[in-house]
């Protein structure tokens, strides 16, 4: 016993030697899409983030485990565990952070925000798309817009140019679908509650109500009004009704109904589908191989999406913010991670790996 009481007491001494020297440690949680799914950005995105975060950040640990893969799972699961503090920071699409802030599960940052050097380096329209009734609550890594992406070797082939009408859209799609064997003319994402669904509608649906958005405040009432009609939602629906069942065969692969937007993306990457209302994002999967790379760096073509009869040239623009859960037990942390990854290197990285835009000068 008495040679052993030395040992013991050591053990004791080094064990609480380790809490006290850990309890004042930091810990973060990001959760952040692209590095958490498995696509071409994951690797540079988290190869940086573990180089350069204990160095920029030194004191906090930020947890390896990037959240879910899929942006409507991230928004399900933070509205249900998000007041639990964790994560400290998300990484998330304009829609989500609009539910994120209706729930209260996000905090502003408008102060944070104008003290930051960084601050006039944003695109003034990045900035207002993540202000709501007068309050910054993101702060913009990357932003996009919708065109269509279209296989101009399809189109060579069969002597057509890109459509610039729907009436041409849903003609072309049905003409390609009858000529390439696997090939379908159209490529849509149609899944219940994706948020890609939503951008490709609204895309087409800003081109009916002339640019203008569905809904319209109203000063006088301070109320929400409606700023379109049945008839401009229900054009937007049979162009849809039209791709999947006008034609024999029809423009688009009966059998997607229902695909989200991996599905999307990837259909058209490997030759599955020849065109798609898509973002530069698409071009980040020249990275995952030969097929893609071909049909993307040599076979691809862009154009403005194609216009209803008398409507409108428009588009969605997309800006993907990072926020700070109003949970959060570290908020100064939170808010000096989002000022590395939304700064000049994190986002240059992010944008040419992804092939989208800087909300950046």
């Amino acid at each position: 016993m008495t040679k052993r009481l030395p040992i013991i007491r050591f053990l004791a001494l080094f064990s609480a030697f380790i809490f006290v020297g850990t309890s004042h440690a930091k810990d973060l949680e990001l959760w952040f899409v692209p590095m958490s799914q498995d696509g071409p950005a994951k690797g540079p995105l988290t190869k940086w983030v573990t180089e350069n975060i204990p160095k920029l950040l030194p004191g906090v640990t930020l947890a390896n485990n990037y959240g879910p893969p899929i942006y409507q799972d991230a928004q399900q699961k933070l509205i249900v565990q998000g007041r639990r503090g964790k994560p400290d920071v998300i990484e998330a699409v304009l829609e989500g952070m609009i539910a994120y802030q209706k729930a209260g599960l996000i905090t502003p940052i408008d102060s944070e925000f104008d003290k930051w050097a960084d601050k006039d380096q944003f695109i003034p329209s990045t900035i207002k798309a993540l202000t709501i009734n007068g309050k910054l609550y993101g702060v913009p890594y990357n932003t996009n817009v919708r065109v269509l992406v279209y296989r101009k070797d399809l189109f060579q082939k069969y002597g057509i140019e890109a459509p610039k009408t729907w009436d041409d859209l849903v003609k072309d799609a049905a003409l390609i679908s009858s000529k390439e064997d696997g090939v379908a003319g159209l490529g849509l994402t149609t899944k219940n509650g994706s948020v890609r669904t939503f951008q490709e509608f609204i895309s087409f649906f800003f081109e009916v109500n002339g640019g203008e958005n569905p809904f319209k405040y109203n000063e006088s009432s301070k109320k929400w009004e409606m700023n379109t009609t049945p008839e401009k939602l229900a054009e937007v629906l049979k162009l849809y009704q039209d791709v999947f069942f006008a034609g024999t065969p029809s423009g688009a692969n009966q059998n997607t109904r229902g695909n989200d937007y991996q599905a999307t993306d990837t259909d058209y990457v490997s030759g599955k589908s020849a065109m798609v209302p898509m973002g530069p994002w698409l071009y980040s999967y020249r990275l995952t191989g030969d097929t893609a790379k071909k049909i993307l760096e040599e076979e691809t073509g862009v154009a403005p999406l194609p216009l209803p009869t008398g409507g409108t040239q428009a588009t969605y623009l997309e800006v993907k913010p990072l926020l700070i859960n109003a949970a959060s037990k570290d908020k100064p942390d939170a808010w000096a991670l989002i000022k590395i990854l939304a700064s000049k290197d994190f986002v240059a990285l992010d944008n040419q790996t992804e092939g989208v835009n800087p909300p950046r000068k």
